[in-house]
């Protein structure tokens, strides 16, 4: 885990999760925290642990994330 980040919201839904490279463990997380049906925060696993190594966060939804971390940002998958 690494310092919390600021998303939209505080209501996670993945509407993604991705096994990229086929091992069993999810490597992709795409959630909507804020109930609207569109995604904001996204995260992957690099190094194929099962642990979130980055996470991006598109604050106003414009395809662009404003802010990136190493870690989960505080916000790991369930």
């Amino acid at each position: 885990m690494s310092e919390s980040v600021e998303t939209r919201g505080d209501d996670r839904r993945d509407l993604i999760k991705g096994d990229t490279d086929n091992d069993g463990r999810t490597d992709v997380w795409v959630s909507d925290t804020d109930g609207d049906g569109k995604a904001d925060l996204f995260q992957f696993d690099t190094d194929h642990d099962g642990e979130v190594d980055i996470t991006l966060v598109d604050l106003d939804q414009d395809g662009t994330p404003e802010i990136t971390v190493d870690g989960d940002g505080g916000h790991a998958p369930n």
